[in-house]
C-alpha cells in the first residue's frame, strides 16, 4: 500500500511540472465562421484579409516553459492549413517551426498558405489566375506546439464561392 501511495505522488508530482500551451486561433473572434465569397479571385479574398476584414487573431498561455537565453519564455509551433471541396481534401500545407512568445497577437494571413491552395485548384492561365472553381469550402487553419503538451483550438472557415 505504501508502495502505491508513493507511486502516485510521484506521478502527480512529475505531471506538476509538465511544460503546458493553452490557446486559440479565431477569425473574427470566432473559431467557425461563414463566409459567402464576394468574387471567385483568391487574390481578392487575400485583399480582405489584408485590410483586416476577418482579423486571424493566435493567442496563448504557458505554464512550467523553460526560459530562453533572453530569460523569456518561447515556444516553436508548426501552422498548417488544410483546404476542402466540397468535402473532399484539396491539400494540406505545413510551415516550417516558427518561434512565439506567449501573449495576443495578430497573424497575417500569410502565416497561412489557404490563398496559394485556394488558387492553385485548377490550372491557371492569364485569363484565370488566381480563380477559385465554384463550390464549398472548408479551411482548416492549426498551430501545433513543438516539444510541449497542451493544444491550440483550431479554426474553421466555411467559404462558399458561387
Amino acid at each position: 500500500m505504501k508502495k502505491i501511495i508513493t507511486l502516485a505522488m510521484l506521478l502527480l508530482a512529475f505531471t506538476g511540472f509538465a511544460q503546458i500551451v493553452q490557446g486559440e486561433i479565431t477569425i473574427k473572434e470566432q473559431s467557425k465562421m461563414e463566409l459567402t465569397a464576394k468574387s471567385n479571385k483568391a487574390v481578392n479574398l487575400f485583399a480582405d484579409f489584408r485590410e483586416n476584414k476577418y482579423p486571424i487573431h493566435f493567442v496563448f498561455t504557458v505554464s512550467d516553459v523553460p526560459l530562453n537565453s533572453d530569460k523569456k519564455e518561447v515556444v516553436q509551433f508548426v501552422f498548417s492549413t488544410t483546404v476542402k471541396k466540397d468535402g473532399k481534401t484539396m491539400g494540406t500545407i505545413k510551415r516550417s517551426p516558427m518561434p512565439f512568445f506567449p501573449g495576443n497577437m495578430f497573424m497575417p494571413i500569410e502565416t497561412f498558405d489557404l490563398i496559394s491552395v485556394l488558387s492553385n485548384i485548377q490550372t491557371n492561365t492569364p485569363e484565370t489566375v488566381s480563380e477559385i472553381p465554384k463550390g464549398n469550402y472548408e479551411i482548416i487553419l492549426e498551430a501545433k506546439p513543438i516539444g510541449v503538451k497542451g493544444q491550440i483550438t483550431s479554426t474553421t472557415l466555411f467559404l462558399k464561392v458561387n
